[in-house]
């Protein structure tokens, strides 16, 4: 894309992940570039929150977030969490540190209570390889609504994308996927996280992305109704 007034290279509302320049860092394979996804962002996102606002404030954490627990393989490099006190929870399940973090990759640890995504099958980098070949234009994201500032900060939240690669043996149906959660973040006093957890269904994208009509209530091998995947 040509670097215009409304491209992502210079475009105001642009997102913001910090901690991306230090020569030292470690990656997990290269520095990444966020040039389609920001795209993508600009293009579709919903809401357009001002840039001196909490909102966007919160948004761009949680980019940043996302970014070091994809690429950053150091917990020196980190500089969005607490390290000693960080921990990551989906739907109420078990939390996870930070080395935990690290080691499964932000899919595995969302997906880890879903019977329609088996994570034993799943490393760190097979997980990430799945959806981006599913979703090679990005997977983007966006801050709905913020419902509560720090020190715990609540919001509800946006993950959507175009299916255009294919999802395991599923060829692409082109079709808009979206996901709608919320997540109750917990911050020190130097807006680090300390505790993030996240709620939300899978199962609709991903019954979808299997091709499957029964995907509330079926097990990944197709042999009928499965366990609630929410820890009460």
């Amino acid at each position: 894309m040509p670097a215009t007034e409304l491209s992502p290279v210079n475009h105001p509302d642009t997102p913001n992940r910090m901690y991306m320049d230090d020569p030292e860092i470690e990656w997990r394979t290269t520095k990444p570039v966020y040039d389609f996804v920001n795209a993508k962002y600009l293009a579709e996102r919903s809401k357009f929150h001002k840039a001196d606002s909490l909102e966007k404030l919160v948004e761009n954490l949680v980019k940043t977030w996302e970014m070091e627990s994809t690429h950053k393989i150091k917990v020196k490099d980190w500089g969005t969490v607490n390290s000693e006190r960080y921990t990551f929870r989906t739907n109420g399940g078990a939390p996870k540190d930070l080395e935990s973090n690290i080691l499964n990759g932000n899919y595995n640890m969302m997906l880890d209570n879903s019977p329609l995504f088996d994570v034993s099958k799943e490393t760190n980098e097979s997980s990430h390889t799945l959806f981006k070949q599913c979703f090679p234009d990005g997977f983007a994201w966006e801050l709905l609504e913020l419902q509560s500032g720090p020190p715990k900060v609540s919001f509800t939240w946006r993950h959507w994308a175009h299916w255009t690669g294919p999802y395991r043996n599923n060829q692409p149906t082109g079709e808009l996927m979206e996901l709608f959660g919320s997540s109750v973040v917990e911050v020190d006093e130097n807006l680090k996280i300390v505790d993030l957890q996240v709620f939300f269904d899978p199962h609709p994208m991903l019954g979808r992305l299997m091709k499957r009509t029964d995907a509330e209530t079926a097990d990944p091998a197709g042999d009928g109704p499965s366990r609630c995947p929410f820890q009460h």
